[in-house]
């Protein structure tokens, strides 16, 4: 009988991402001038492209991984059913809008 394929691991590099990005918030929530609308709003927009992030992630995950895992295991449901992704993307572009930046150039978030 031949052996099991090797199976590809979808985890760990995906996972790992997600810890780093984590981490990099924690580092810039630390450092961020919340006084200066240019650093309050640099922070608002890395966040909203980090979440941006999570929320492809978890489309991913969604379409790709949680079907095959269900097919091995009964125990895997609605991984993602009760997260806030979209209220927070949305709570980030209302906040891009109402955080103007303090110099003379500055674009509308769009």
């Amino acid at each position: 009988m031949a052996p099991f394929p090797e199976e590809v691991d979808v985890f760990t590099a995906p996972h790992w991402r997600m810890k780093q990005l984590v981490g990099l918030y924690c580092d810039k929530l630390s450092k961020t001038n919340f006084s200066n609308n240019n650093d309050f709003r640099a922070l608002l927009q890395s966040l909203y492209a980090t979440f941006k992030e999570f929320k492809m992630h978890e489309q991913i995950e969604n379409e790709y991984i949680i079907g095959l895992l269900q097919q091995r295991s009964q125990t895997i449901y609605n991984v993602h059913s009760d997260n806030k992704l979209s209220e927070m993307l949305s709570l980030f572009e209302k906040g891009l809008k109402n955080v103007k930046p303090t110099t003379v150039d500055w674009k509308p978030y769009q």
